[in-house]
C-alpha cells in the first residue's frame, strides 16, 4: 500500500484541484493525507467542503484531512503526515511526498517510479523528471553542495539577483544522484523511518540535502528516473505566503544546520558562512527599505 503526504499552506482551491485531478490517476492501491498547517477557521469551513471531506475522511475512506493551527513548516508537516497514516494503515510500504501544485505529465508516473524503485536494495528515495511552466529543468544534484559556492552566493545574489547563475539547465539522463527535489518523491518507508524521517529543526530549505545525508549514514541513496515527467507550478508554495526575510532567515538557518552538522565543515569555513550570511541579510534589508522609502515618495 502506498501512503501520499500533501502538506498545504492557504491553498484550498489549488490543493483541491490536485486531489481531484491528479490523484485519481494513480492506479496503485494509496491512502493520502492532506495536512493543513497554518489553517484558521477560514479554512476549517472551506477546505474540508472543497475536497468533500465533511467529517475528515472520505466517502472510500482512502483521502483524510488533518489540520494544525500551526504553520509547522515542510519537515515537521511530512513527518505528522507520515505518522498519522502509518498509526491508521501500518501495512504502508512507501510513502509519496508531494507539493499540491503538481501536475503529471507522463502517464501512471506514480506507479512507474514505485516499479522502478522496487528494482534497486540500495535506493531509498526516487523521483521523476520535472518541469517548470516554461518546460525548464528543476534538476537533481549529482554531488554535495559547497561551501564556498553558498558563500559566494550569500554576497552575490542580493546584488546581481537573477544574473547570477546557478545550476545547469539541460536533460539529465537516469541514475543516482545526491539530492532531488523535495517538491514530489518517493521514499521507501523502512528506510525513512530508519534514518529518523526529515529533520524538524528545519522549516523550509535543505530538506532534501539533509535527507540524502541520513540515508547515506545508513548505506542508502536516492535515484532520479527520467523516463516519467511532472510538472511543477514553481513558487506557488512559497513567495506568495510568507514574508522574505522570514524564508530568507529559514534558508540561511538550513545553510548553518546543513553544513556544520551534516557536511562537518570546518570552523573557519563556518565563520566565513556566518559573516556572508550577516551581509547578505543586510542587504536584503537595505533593499526593503529602499522600496518602502520609494512608495512613500509616491
Amino acid at each position: 500500500m502506498l501512503g501520499i503526504v500533501i502538506v498545504i499552506y492557504k491553498s484550498i482551491e489549488q490543493v483541491a484541484t490536485f486531489v481531484s485531478q491528479e490523484l485519481v490517476k494513480i492506479q496503485a492501491d494509496y491512502r493520502a493525507v492532506v495536512v493543513d498547517v497554518g489553517c484558521d477557521d477560514v479554512d476549517d469551513v472551506r477546505l474540508p467542503r472543497a475536497l468533500g471531506l465533511p467529517d475528515g475522511v472520505s466517502e472510500t475512506g482512502r483521502l483524510f484531512l488533518l489540520r494544525e493551527k500551526q504553520n509547522l513548516g515542510y519537515a515537521r508537516g511530512n513527518n505528522l503526515g507520515v505518522d498519522y497514516l502509518l498509526r491508521r494503515f501500518p501495512e504502508i510500504d512507501s510513502f509519496l511526498i508531494t507539493n499540491d501544485d503538481i501536475q503529471f505529465i507522463s502517464s501512471n508516473v506514480v506507479d512507474k517510479l514505485i516499479e522502478k524503485i522496487s528494482a534497486f536494495s540500495d535506493v531509498a528515495v526516487i523521483g521523476p523528471r520535472i518541469v517548470n511552466l516554461q518546460d525548464e529543468e528543476q534538476l537533481p544534484e549529482l554531488t554535495p553542495p559547497s561551501i564556498g559556492w553558498e558563500i559566494r552566493r550569500n554576497i552575490l545574489l542580493p546584488i546581481l539577483g537573477k544574473r547570477l547563475k546557478g545550476r545547469m539547465q539541460g536533460r539529465m539522463e537516469a541514475g543516482y544522484v545526491y539530492r532531488l527535489e523535495g517538491c514530489f518523491m518517493l521514499v521507501r518507508k523502512d528506510d525513512f523511518l530508519t534514518c529518523g524521517k526529515f529533520d524538524e529543526r528545519t522549516f523550509l530549505y535543505r530538506e532534501e540535502a539533509i535527507l540524502s545525508e541520513r540515508l547515506k549514514a545508513i548505506g542508502k541513496r536516492m535515484y532520479y528516473d527520467d523516463s516519467v515527467t511532472i510538472r511543477h507550478f514553481v513558487g506557488n508554495t512559497t513567495s506568495k505566503k510568507a514574508p522574505n526575510l522570514l524564508l530568507l532567515e529559514c534558508e540561511l538557518f538550513g545553510q548553518r544546520l546543513y553544513f556544520g552538522e551534516y557536511a562537518k565543515s570546518s570552523v573557519v569555513a563556518m565563520g566565513l558562512l556566518r559573516v556572508s550570511q550577516w551581509i547578505r541579510l543586510a542587504l536584503v534589508k537595505l533593499a526593503i527599505m529602499k522600496r518602502k522609502l520609494r512608495g512613500a515618495d509616491r
